[in-house]
Formats: C-alpha cells, sequence, structure tokens
C-alpha cells in the first residue's frame, strides 16, 4: 500500500503580498509534478493534513479551476479540514464552505470527528482516522484528538489532525502539542499539517512515527521559508514494516525567486516592535482585546460558563465571520 501526503495547498485566486511571482500558477506546476509522482510511485491514495483553501468562501471561479486538477490525480484524496477552511475555526461550518462542496461533490473526502476509514490494498489493511481543525485543538490539557485507538483487525493505523504538533517548544507565545504529549497514541503514523515549516519525518517508538511535509506554498515572510523548498511525503506500507520518503517538488523555485526579501526584512522589524509594543500594554494593566482568537481563547478558559453557552457564542462567531464574507 503506497500513500501521498501533503498539506496545506492554500488554493486562492490572488498572489500573497510576500510573494513576487505568480502563486495561482505556481501551485498548479507543483499539483501537476505531484499528479506525475503518484503515477510513477502507483500511490493507491493521498492524505490531504489540510487548509486546502486559504479561505472558506474561495471564489467559485477560482475552485472551478483546480478542481480538474484534483480530479486528475485518479486517486482518492482523504482531507481534514483546516483553520482557513472553516468559519471562526469552527467544522459545523464545513457543509457552507467550498470544502464541504467538494466533499459533498466527491472531489475529496473530509474525515471529520471520530469518522475512520477501513482501506485495503496489497494485502494490506489500514485504519484511517482524523480531526479537522478547532478553536482549542492545542490549548487543552489533554491531546485526545491526537490520540488513537488501534484496532485489533488492522495492520496499521495512521491518524490525521490539522493541528500544531512540534517536536520541541517553539519558544513563542503561541498554543502547540508537543510529540512528547502524544506518546500514548497507538498510531503507527500521526500526520499533521498547520505548521507549514514542517518537521520531516519524526520516530517515537520503533516504527511509530510523527510526520509533517510542510506546506507545498510558502505564504509567509519568514526566513525559515525563505531557506525552505516544499516537499511531500511517500508513504509505503508492507507486511514488512513501513517506509517513509519525503520528496522536494523539482517544480519549487527557490525562495529568493519567489519571496519578497524586503517583505521578510519588514515583518522581522514589525514583529520586533509589535512585541515591544505589547509588553509595555501589558506592564500598564489588564484590558480588554476583541480578536477573534483572543474571544475564543476566553471561552476555552471560562470555567463559569456552561457548554451549550460556549457552543453558542463560537456559533454565533462563526456565523458573523461568514456574513462579513
Amino acid at each position: 500500500m503506497k500513500i501521498l501526503v501533503l498539506t496545506d495547498t492554500h488554493i486562492r485566486g490572488t498572489t500573497p503580498q510576500n510573494r513576487i511571482d505568480d502563486f495561482s500558477a505556481a501551485l498548479k506546476e507543483k499539483l501537476l509534478e505531484i499528479k506525475e509522482i503518484v503515477k510513477q510511485k502507483e500511490v493507491d491514495f493521498i492524505l490531504h493534513g489540510g487548509d486546502l483553501f486559504d479561505r472558506p468562501d474561495t471564489a467559485p471561479s477560482v475552485v472551478s479551476d483546480f478542481i480538474q486538477l484534483l480530479r486528475d490525480f485518479e486517486v482518492p484524496i482523504y482531507i481534514v479540514a483546516g483553520n482557513h477552511d472553516l468559519y471562526g475555526h469552527n467544522p459545523t461550518t464545513l457543509p457552507r464552505t467550498m470544502l464541504g462542496l467538494l466533499d459533498a461533490s466527491g472531489i475529496v473526502e473530509v474525515l471529520n470527528f471520530g469518522e475512520e476509514r477501513i482501506i485495503e490494498s496489497d494485502g494490506i489493511r489500514l485504519q484511517l482516522q482524523g480531526s479537522p481543525y478547532y478553536y482549542d485543538l492545542d490549548s487543552s490539557d489533554e491531546p485526545d484528538k491526537y490520540l488513537l485507538e488501534k484496532r485489533p483487525d488492522v495492520d496499521y493505523a495512521v491518524n490525521l489532525v490539522h493541528g500544531f504538533l512540534l517536536p520541541q517548544p517553539l519558544g513563542i507565545d503561541i498554543d502547540y502539542t508537543l510529540i512528547d504529549d502524544i506518546r500514548a497514541t497507538e498510531a503507527d503514523i500521526t500526520i499533521t499539517g498547520h505548521y507549514h515549516t514542517g518537521f520531516g519525518i519524526e520516530e517515537m517508538a520503533d516504527q511509530q512515527y510523527c510526520l509533517n511535509p510542510g506546506s507545498i506554498v510558502r505564504v509567509g515572510a519568514y526566513p525559515s521559508e525563505l531557506n525552505r523548498i516544499p516537499q511531500v511525503a511517500v508513504v509505503e506500507l508492507t507486511s514488512e514494516g513501513m517506509d517513509i520518503r519525503l520528496h522536494q517538488l523539482d517544480t519549487a523555485k527557490s525562495g529568493e525567486e519567489v519571496l519578497d526579501r524586503s517583505q521578510i526584512e519588514l515583518n522581522e522589524y514589525r514583529n520586533q516592535k509589535l512585541a515591544d509594543f505589547t509588553q509595555s500594554i501589558k506592564g500598564a494593566g489588564k484590558f480588554n482585546f476583541l480578536e477573534v482568537k483572543e474571544i475564543l481563547d476566553e471561552l476555552a478558559d471560562n470555567k463559569d460558563l456552561k457548554m451549550e453557552v460556549k457552543k453558542e457564542a463560537r456559533d454565533r462567531i462563526a456565523k458573523a465571520e461568514e456574513d462579513l464574507a
């Protein structure tokens, strides 16, 4: 059984301000190359780690440009919803999104909470489970969505999660989950997206791995993106064991050819100024912020609110974001 893994395609019709090339054309070239890898390696199916689209309401004209490319893979595409695929980081909004439309039309197959698929090929029986992004996926003390209980009647188990899984702490104030925190999982491979830089292949135990090949696009003006070459992974599962290999994309140009270096330098300057400003504000007293992420974090941390109240608030935030879009 052979599986191709990719993540964070961020399909969009415009070019990000940090790019100096034609973003859409570059993405199409990468997808065409990936199609050839699928054919040459005789891949059975594709796993996509989420953020197929850059926003949930991507224009139909843009989506139609990419639908045929996805169909041309000619193998099933299993995917979990990323934060950019949803309104308000709310998985219940999926049916109203472009990813939901592709799921309903059979172009991709979305894995939702608690769902699993049993896939059989070449004498191998695989248990596939997935979890979409949601607002407190990586802020909870219990990383349950990263944990999988392996069935006794399968050869391998794979968990596909759009979450911020890391091999070591980042050293910045952001929610993430460490690989050390999910060692209780029985998944043979835990595959994640969301973290665009990726961490490649990390072995947790003998024949047990975490995998994030990184986004196949570069949209951020960061030094790490300047040096990174987008890649995919090909996983082969046999009765003797598994083999995971990373494949850099030949169609991916160097960072200096596609990213605006002046934006990278400007972002570094802005980030330092923002950090200084934030520190001065925190030192001056407590302020209430109205950013959506801040509101969702407050809801998650508030122990006095009933769960139904939290759910209603999240639903209203998602609806407001959808209406504004």
